[in-house]
């Protein structure tokens, strides 16, 4: 399933097979499919949103070689794989670097695990950026 921002916290999911589109609300937790209108659950297509935006964290008994390599191509959120210990442990998803909309003073550190620098918070990241360090 495809994960396509519309704006905010809305997105729309696609579905595999021709399964039809559903319009998720990420911060009410809701969505136009018919399990979540009907039986009032969390959908799969709440859980993908929030899977691929960061805002849930992949249990870390799930294979990551079986995740969806395009999880999260289309939002800004990085996904994120909870860690054996409780903690997380953010992925790289796809073959390109997922930094290339960080702005150009990103000053991120390793010493902050969770906290992005200034610049990227201000450009809307809520996580540091992955790939610092990976240049030296």
């Amino acid at each position: 399933m495809a994960v396509l921002p519309e704006g905010g916290d809305i997105y729309t999911v696609v579905g595999q097979n021709e399964n039809g589109e559903y319009r998720v609300d990420a911060r009410e937790g809701r969505c136009t499919c018919p399990d979540h209108e009907y039986r009032s659950v969390e959908c799969k297509h709440i859980r993908r949103v929030a899977f691929a935006t960061g805002k849930r964290p992949i249990p870390a008994w799930v294979d990551a070689d079986e995740v969806d390599a395009q999880l999260g191509q289309h939002v800004e959120g990085t996904p994120k794989f909870a860690a054996t210990d409780g903690g997380m442990t953010l992925e790289e998803f796809g073959a390109d670097d997922r930094d290339d909309d960080r702005p150009e003073d990103c000053d991120c550190s390793p010493l902050f695990e969770d906290l992005p620098c200034w610049p990227c918070y201000r450009d809307g990241f809520e996580t540091p950026n992955p790939n610092v360090g990976d240049d030296e």
